[in-house]
């Protein structure tokens, strides 16, 4: 996603270099395997956002 915001000059890149020293290093995985599957075939953020509160509740369990 910073990627994103940086080619497309959406955030000053300081701000930008301060999103990705804060993202959590597991947030950073999931990008960059989403960022992988074609724009197409990627499921609608509501998936994304199960799919990441499922890992959240097996590990809190």
């Amino acid at each position: 996603m910073t990627l994103f915001i940086r080619a497309n000059a959406l955030l000053d890149p300081a701000e930008i270099d301060a999103i990705i020293a804060g993202a959590p290093v597991d947030l950073v995985d999931f990008q960059l395997v989403a960022a992988d599957i074609p724009i197409e075939r990627r499921p609608q953020m509501r998936e994304w956002i199960d799919r990441f509160n499922e890992g959240v509740d097996r590990i809190a369990a």
